[in-house]
């Protein structure tokens, strides 16, 4: 099969509920993606996880990976995707970056990168902490293989089927720009509990959905069919919570002044991310029902994400219109 034989039009979609509390009601905030591709974008109300549904099944995303990939995300970005060689020498500089900010909640052993693309960030991470055992989980065949050919070990497949399989614990799991390509996200927490050693510790970097679409002005330009779940800074940290974990570090890019951002991107990290770490609350997993927002909560919620009001932010926070007010006022 080649890139143009994929079409998502003709692929099967499947309603699902609410990944973190089983919600099955829901708000539509959007109904097409930034791609103009047919997405519905649904915010749930009992706990604030925004998520595709309908959405294609695991398998017609395997194909998606398999063949139409980078296409998709050369057209959201609107000019052609990085090479391998490339990809990896700017993952590697975030990983770098990434090991230097959190080289206190990397243990020596193993280190577990899901969604590990072209094998930079573990590169990365291995420069900066030497010594450390490389695996990476991959969907992507092409890049895969290009981590592979660079001495990352790494195993070709969707997360969702790959995690019945036998893996040692590791002292780090990593899941940075990923999270958010997740299928089954509270799968993937329990599974990274179960796998985690005793003092270990899961770090993240997702895509605040809140940051994001306020930067371009529009709900939609923050929906792709890559982005089956999106979340919040405080969504995210329930939903790790209800998992048996607990917070031990969160770095959010949203409201940090432009120079910080730009320093930040210098050093190789993203400035629309939240970065979070966590560590097993307990020895044993305890699954907990994620706490439904307060209904103050769900109204601050359902406000920030009217139109209006994501356009409002964008013309007075990140609009070119308004540079000149900002610098003025130190904004």
């Amino acid at each position: 099969m080649s890139e143009s034989s994929f079409d998502y039009f003709s692929e099967i979609k499947e309603r699902v509920p609410c990944n973190a509390c089983g919600e099955r009601k829901a708000v539509i905030l959007a109904r097409r993606s930034k791609n103009n591709l047919p997405v519905i974008t649904n915010l749930c109300p009992r706990c604030g996880l925004i998520y595709i549904s309908p959405r294609m099944t695991q398998a017609g995303y395997a194909r998606y990976y398999d063949f139409f990939y980078r296409a998709d995300r050369s057209a959201i970005k609107g000019k052609k995707e990085d090479g391998e060689h490339l990809n990896f020498a700017r993952a590697a500089q975030f990983g770098r970056a990434l090991a230097r900010g959190l080289h206190n909640f990397f243990l020596p052993g193993l280190v577990i990168d899901v969604g590990s693309s072209t094998g930079g960030v573990l590169n990365g991470v291995r420069e900066e902490i030497p010594g450390v055992e490389l695996l990476g989980i991959e969907p992507s065949k092409a890049e895969s293989s290009f981590a592979i050919s660079r001495g990352i070990r790494t195993i070709q497949g969707l997360f969702e089927d790959v995690r019945s399989q036998e893996l040692p614990r590791a002292g780090t799991i990593l899941c940075v720009q990923t999270f958010n390509h997740l299928l089954d996200p509270r799968s993937f927490l329990y599974w990274a509990f179960d796998h985690l050693e005793s003092d270990g510790h899961l770090v993240l970097a997702v895509k605040n959905f809140r940051h994001q679409v306020r930067r371009a002005g529009r709900i939609d330009a923050g929906v792709q069919i890559d982005h089956p779940f999106m979340c919040t800074p405080e969504v995210l940290k329930r939903f790790v919570e209800s998992a048996g974990f607990k917070m031990v570090y969160l770095d959010v890019d949203e409201g940090k002044s432009a120079s910080a951002l730009m320093r930040q991107k210098q050093e190789g990290l993203s400035i629309h991310h939240i970065r979070l770490v966590a560590a097993r609350a307990h020895d044993i997993r305890n699954e907990t029902v994620m706490i439904p927002l307060s209904w103050w909560e769900r109204a601050r919620m359902r406000f920030s994400f009217h139109p209006v009001i994501v356009y409002i932010n964008y013309l007075f926070l990140y609009s070119y219109r308004t540079r000149l007010i900002r610098r003025l006022f130190h904004v």
